[in-house]
């Protein structure tokens, strides 16, 4: 499987700290659809602006593939900061750049200067405002707060959002709730709702914490995914594809769909397949299985 040229159809996102410099490679090199070097929460206060150092070194010398990154958030003593060095980058540095992470996002208007600097990098770089606009880099939301999804619809009307993201270990503090609760699959099916109205990719589930148990990582992941959650964040590569065989279509499920869909090739109405009335709502969802596979 290739991997997704965007935030929008990936399925496993992987999580390196900004600070280690030499686990760079190692997570690009992994399975993982999209990496996400981490300038928040997997960086100490000390090694902030080494950090910051280490990512530019990085991104001037050009990745591998290129990254995401998650900045510090905007109540933080590190976002302008942020925001400058991601408008001042250089045509080399931002071509290793594939979007940015928003994290505990609750207004608009921080979304809105995050995509602003990443489209001023473009028009820095002599691409002109027209292809910066049609050009974007992915802007994710991180909702970890009750005051973000309340801010939700919000947010998602602001042009330039990719998609949302969930993190439940904040999130699920703030609510003082469980992870593993109804509240939490609550949020879940409200950032689903706000998606689709507002067409953006499905949200991206929080990261499993379990690293020995995949069968554990698998089963979740597919329990999330059938909550309408597109894709899932990861904190070490082991947990990739555990992930994929969470989220992506199972053997059966696309040798049914191919079946449903060869079919319907050879009829205008509903058909019968495996005892089960087709109708188009069936056929579309089989169809969706087959794109996801692909």
């Amino acid at each position: 499987m290739s991997r997704p040229d965007t935030a929008a159809a990936a399925v496993s996102f992987l999580f390196v700290p900004a600070s280690r410099p030499d686990r760079y490679a190692k997570a690009l090199g992994s399975a993982a659809d999209a990496v996400i070097i981490d300038l928040e929460d997997a960086v100490s206060v000390e090694e902030k602006d080494s950090a910051l150092d280490h990512l530019l070194a990085a991104l001037h010398a050009g990745l591998a593939r290129p990254a995401h990154v998650r900045i510090n958030a905007a109540d933080s003593v590190w976002f302008e900061r942020d925001l400058s060095a991601i408008a001042g980058l250089s045509p080399r540095a931002r071509a290793s750049v594939a979007g940015v992470l928003v994290p505990k996002a609750e207004r608009a208007d921080d979304v809105s200067r995050v995509v602003d600097a990443l489209l001023r990098t473009e028009r820095g770089n002599g691409n002109g405002a027209g292809h910066g606009a049609e050009h974007p880099a992915d802007v994710i939301a991180l909702i970890e707060s009750a005051a973000g999804v309340v801010a939700a619809r919000e947010l998602a009307a602001v042009p330039g959002l990719t998609r949302f993201a969930v993190g439940a270990a904040d999130l699920s503090f703030d609510l003082d709730a469980e992870i593993a609760s109804a509240t939490v699959d609550w949020v879940y099916a409200q950032l689903v709702i706000e998606s689709r109205r507002a067409g953006l990719a499905g949200p991206i589930a929080s990261p499993p914490f379990e690293i020995d148990d995949l069968e554990a990582v698998a089963l979740e992941s597919a329990r999330l995914r059938g909550l309408g959650a597109a894709a899932q964040l990861s904190i070490h590569p082991a947990q990739i594809p555990a992930i994929h065989s969470g989220f992506l279509p199972s053997a059966e499920r696309i040798a049914w769909a191919q079946r449903v869909m060869a079919a319907a090739a050879t009829a205008d109405g509903a058909v019968q397949i495996d005892g089960q009335m087709v109708d188009k709502p069936v056929r579309d969802r089989a169809a969706r299985i087959i794109a996801q596979a692909r």
